[in-house]
């Protein structure tokens, strides 16, 4: 099983440093100034430099990057973009499918599964702006973990507390990974380990399921 240690995801997540007369902002991995990294595009070219993104108009928004070396910002639409890396991890753009955001929105998110996986876990942070008894903006920020499905061609992504999976988790993941038999009956039967109900409220209990399901499915066949 893979192990997956999950942090909270606090207010402390933004970090504000200085350097070279630029100001460098990790507020969330859809809101970032100055923050070296690669981006990768839909056509298979990727650059590298400085990043600047702020994902609020959904698929009109613009994500600027700055060549290292040059001033002039490159634009590129989210529409796009594939997703791109910042500190060693790689952020993906996908179209959130219900359970976090009624209907459909396209973020950045992390990807938290090996790049070669046959189904890929996402973690996406939202950042919230709500105010308090003095009428001033307090931030917070949530987390939730979303499942890319083998073979998906239109970037989709599904909750894992989302209708797709829940009620009945056991006949609807099975039928997931049906071309591997011997997990398949694993999950239908609900064995430990391989199986979690629609009340299941600790989102760790149900990301490492779903990591465990992961890891036997990419070994299948092998």
């Amino acid at each position: 099983m893979m192990n997956l240690r999950l942090m909270p995801v606090l207010a402390s997540l933004s970090l504000l440093t200085y350097g070279c007369g630029s100001v460098v902002v990790f507020d969330s991995p859809n809101s970032m100034r100055n923050i070296a990294g690669t981006i990768y595009l839909t056509n298979g070219r990727s650059y590298d430099g400085r990043l600047n993104i702020n994902t609020e108009g959904g698929l009109n928004s613009t994500v600027k990057l700055i060549p290292n070396g040059e001033s002039e910002a490159m634009r590129f639409p989210v529409s796009e973009v594939e997703g791109y890396k910042v500190r060693g991890d790689y952020y993906a753009m996908r179209d959130i499918r219900s359970g976090v955001i009624l209907g459909r929105n396209t973020r950045f998110m992390k990807r938290i599964t090996p790049a070669d996986s046959r189904i890929h876990v996402y973690e996406y942070v939202e950042r919230k702006t709500e105010k308090d008894r003095r009428n001033n903006d307090v931030v917070t920020y949530e987390t939730n973990y979303l499942l890319e499905l083998p073979n998906e061609k239109n970037r989709e992504v599904w909750a894992l507390n989302s209708n797709k999976f829940t009620p009945n988790f056991d006949e609807k993941m099975s039928k997931i990974v049906a071309d591997c038999p011997s997990l398949a009956q694993k999950i239908a039967n609900q064995e430990e380990g391989y199986f979690y109900r629609q009340v299941t409220v600790f989102k760790d209990k149900r990301v490492d399921v779903v990591m465990n399901i992961i890891d036997e499915y990419n070994k299948c066949g092998k």
